[in-house]
């Protein structure tokens, strides 16, 4: 299951609910989560059931990390057997070129579901020819197009997003629903994608093999305009409240939030921060200059220290800018909490010449 979908669309949340009902239908499950940055942070976030989770960073896996998805499907296939694998690609990949890359790798046993993408219609111009064009190759890539976050938004603009999409894209299923709040809405999109289509989607894989050479390959990340960054820091003090892990974390997303949106003040794309904390887990992100953070707090297995991660990235800002606000905001926060840190450096990572980086098993 390819389910891809521009940066801050919801694609963890929704993963995250899927990976419960394919649990309760007693699907083994993996996930491969693409992060742009060098630090992982949606590989930590997803839960539900028992489900094998590997992160493949510093890249996009539909162009520059090929080899890296390569490697990590046959390792999973080998060592975990899975049922269904779940592919979150970053959110400024090319899905159909994903789908093609695994075709041409000839595993066996492999059969797709329909390509998903995820829309955030409240960050959709009503206007085809505003469309950046990773977003319009990403709307033309989709058999389904699934407008999340309905919940934000009133008819109106719900039924404007329904005529941009179909004008991109004529031939896909269109579904919306709120992955936030479930229920049946989301459900049917689980329907549309799950166990009782594969016999169907299997017979569209071999028949799309045969014009799968024809698709032209592209460097999403020369394409997007969008500048990306990641960093992590150990915090080596020992008594931290809860509370405080909250605080920073937002801080920490507001503060970078007002930064770039002096540097752009229309930027879109993904800020995300996680914060380990003993047994809970604070995540937060903002995915625009006119959102406030959204922070939550998810209950995960004891960590063996605290860690925080900050993940960016965002349209139209210069890279060396990102990195200067980020690094500053984040340890101008840690010392104002007057917390001490160690800012873990991409080669304590013990990442792999080819950035097969920060693997991991997660069984929730």
């Amino acid at each position: 299951m390819i389910i891809g979908g521009f940066l801050g669309s919801g694609k963890t949340t929704t993963i995250r609910k899927l990976v419960e009902y394919l649990g309760a239908r007693g699907h083994r499950t993996a996930i491969i989560v693409n992060e742009i940055g060098e630090v992982g942070i949606d590989g930590d976030t997803i839960s539900g059931g028992e489900v094998e989770t590997r992160e493949i960073t510093s890249g996009c896996i539909c162009c520059t990390l090929r080899i890296s998805m390569e490697h990590t499907l046959r390792s999973l296939m080998l060592s975990y057997s899975p049922d269904t694998i779940i592919i979150e690609p970053t959110g400024i990949a090319f899905p159909r070129q994903i789908k093609s890359n695994i075709e041409s790798m000839n595993i066996p046993e492999i059969s797709f579901t329909p390509i998903v993408n995820l829309v955030d219609p409240s960050r959709l111009s009503p206007k085809v020819e505003d469309l950046q064009n990773f977003v319009r190759n990403q709307i033309e890539d989709a058999e389904i197009l699934a407008i999340n976050k309905v919940d934000l938004i009133g008819q109106e603009k719900l039924l404007e997003t329904c005529l941009l999409l179909r004008k991109v894209n004529q031939r896909a299923r269109i579904i919306h629903f709120s992955a936030r709040q479930g229920g049946e809405s989301l459900e049917k999109l689980f329907g549309l994608i799950g166990v009782n289509n594969q016999d169907k989607t299997a017979r569209r894989v071999r028949n799309s093999v045969k014009t799968r050479n024809s698709i032209e390959a592209r460097n999403s990340i020369e394409m997007s305009g969008v500048s990306a960054y990641s960093t992590e820091f150990e915090i080596t003090s020992q008594e931290i409240p809860l509370e405080t892990a909250v605080s920073v974390s937002g801080q920490i997303l507001d503060s970078i939030r007002n930064r770039i949106t002096q540097l752009n003040p229309e930027f879109t794309g993904h800020i995300k921060v996680s914060f380990a904390h003993k047994e809970n887990f604070v995540k937060g992100s903002v995915t625009s200059a006119h959102e406030k953070p959204e922070i939550e707090i998810l209950k995960k297995e004891k960590n063996s220290c605290s860690r925080l991660k900050i993940l960016s990235a965002v349209t139209s800002v210069p890279r060396e800018e990102l990195i200067r606000t980020v690094d500053t905001t984040a340890s101008g926060q840690l010392k104002d909490r007057q917390l001490s840190y160690i800012k873990v450096e991409k080669s304590n990572h013990g990442y792999n010449q080819v950035p097969i980086s920060s693997i991991k098993q997660r069984n929730f």
